[in-house]
């Protein structure tokens, strides 16, 4: 019976049979990209210089891309729009949205009528923006700290969503202590809004699980139903902490946890020790006959990261979900994020190598084994202009390491993939030992960066 208190992901015989799908075996590399694309690569503007973190994307009913990517520290975020036409920085017109703290996390979501709302979480406070006016102009936007956690919570993925009527809904968890260390009592709540939001006291908390449920995918339906995709830790007395993705949504009276129904998936991956900690990751989305398809970074018994995709048509807080493995190897890397075209057809985002490719399938019931997926590069570090910034003291080389992708996807379907750029120096030796330190390995500098894409 379905709960939210998830149990430790089993994988049966019959349920690894299922899973075989598409695998690439061995495959240490992706498979060459298929078909042709013309893209426009460009950094995201921030006005003045600053270094900023990965962005995230919508696309409103015109085609128009507007995105919020966080400064990389010291607070604040930025809001930005980019017309149908979008090619070059030239076309973004950004505001900067100012915050006490550094933001760790920028979420975006658009109303009925293409008004753009922002949650940022920070180390200590939510943040939420709401513009009615002209987004482009900063006195179009008005901010107030809706919540104060002290360092307790966290909002993770991409937790933010609107109902129908625009109210505000996003999930919260426990803050995720490094390594569980001083880790406090696990609680996930769900947050709602209903009128004057940016009060306060219009806000209600309500606890709805005694787990974390953390990376969160939330999608309200036109019922006002929301949908989570999400990754949870459960705790089992032989093995430890698993992360297990999962999927939750709840038909009733949703401040009650009893409300809430949930059902593991998959086990989900995470390595906090890759180059960029790659970040348990899961991305929902809803087909337009209330169908739930799912993208997930997760793992197989000997903990080998994997790509899944998932489908659900009815029964989806219980068992009724079929699967594929699509690609497995050590360079799946951090992020991954899921969307549906007009006629429901899955594309997603992915890191590989530190590049960015786009997966994509035209098929009925893209988790059987014989469903076709193509594959597009979206950009690759190396083919990225040298930059011209100074390499950090006695080192040697730099690369740019391309992760965290956000997808959106134009009314006819064409896709706008955003992501980090990191500007990553190194080195293996020490040419200049007397004068200058050793070289420590660190990022140069962190922008956010967009394709557009004219095909797939």
């Amino acid at each position: 019976m379905p709960s939210t208190l998830l149990r430790p992901l089993i994988l049966c015989p019959a349920l690894l049979a299922l899973l075989v799908g598409c695998r690439l075996d061995g495959e240490e590399t992706p498979p060459p990209p298929t078909g042709g694309t013309s893209n426009a690569h460009f950094f995201l503007p921030t006005g003045e210089p600053d270094n900023t973190a990965a962005p995230s994307l919508v696309t409103d009913a015109t085609g128009g891309l507007h995105a919020v990517y966080p400064a990389y520290a010291g607070g604040g975020a930025y809001y930005a729009y980019c017309g149908a036409g979008c090619q070059a920085s030239d076309d973004v017109q950004v505001v900067r949205i100012d915050t006490a703290g550094t933001v760790g996390n920028a979420m975006i979501a658009l109303d009925a009528n293409d008004h753009p709302q922002l949650l940022l979480s920070s180390s200590q406070t939510v943040i939420y923006a709401s513009c009615m006016g002209s987004c482009t102009d900063p006195n179009g936007w008005s901010t107030a700290e809706i919540i104060h956690h002290g360092g307790d919570r966290e909002v993770t993925g991409e937790a933010f969503a609107l109902d129908a009527a625009g109210r505000p809904r996003f999930v919260m968890h426990t803050y995720v202590a490094y390594l569980g260390i001083g880790q406090k009592a696990p609680e996930t709540h769900y947050v709602t809004c209903d009128d004057g939001c940016l009060d306060p006291g219009a806000w209600t908390v309500s606890k709805i699980a005694d787990q974390i449920w953390r990376s969160g995918s939330l999608v309200i339906d036109h019922q006002g139903v929301p949908h989570l995709g999400t990754v949870a830790l459960v705790e089992d007395p032989q093995e430890g902490t698993q992360y297990v993705a999962a999927y939750a949504t709840c038909p009733g009276d949703c401040t009650r946890a009893e409300a809430w129904l949930a059902h593991g998936i998959s086990a989900a991956f995470q390595n906090e020790l890759d180059a960029v900690a790659t970040k348990p990751a899961v991305s929902l989305a809803l087909t337009q006959g209330g169908g739930a398809r799912l993208a997930m970074l997760g793992e197989d018994t000997s903990h080998q990261r994997r790509i899944e995709y998932w489908a659900c048509d009815g029964g989806c807080a219980d068992s009724d979900w079929r699967g594929s493995i699509l690609l497995d190897g050590q360079g799946i890397g951090a992020g991954i994020d899921l969307a549906l075209d007009a006629a429901d057809h899955p594309r997603f985002a992915y890191t590989y190598d530190y590049n960015i490719f786009l997966a994509h399938c035209d098929e009925g019931d893209c988790t059987l084994p014989d469903a076709a997926w193509g594959l597009s590069r979206v950009e690759a570090g190396e083919e990225m202009p040298p930059d011209e910034i100074f390499l950090y003291p006695n080192c040697t080389v730099a690369a740019w390491f391309l992760h965290s992708p956000s997808l959106a996807l134009t009314p006819s379907g064409l896709p706008r993939v955003g992501y980090q750029a990191r500007d990553i120096s190194g080195g293996w030796n020490n040419p200049d030992p007397v004068n200058t330190p050793d070289c420590v390995a660190g990022t140069d500098m962190t922008w956010s960066r967009l394709t557009t894409m004219s095909a797939l």
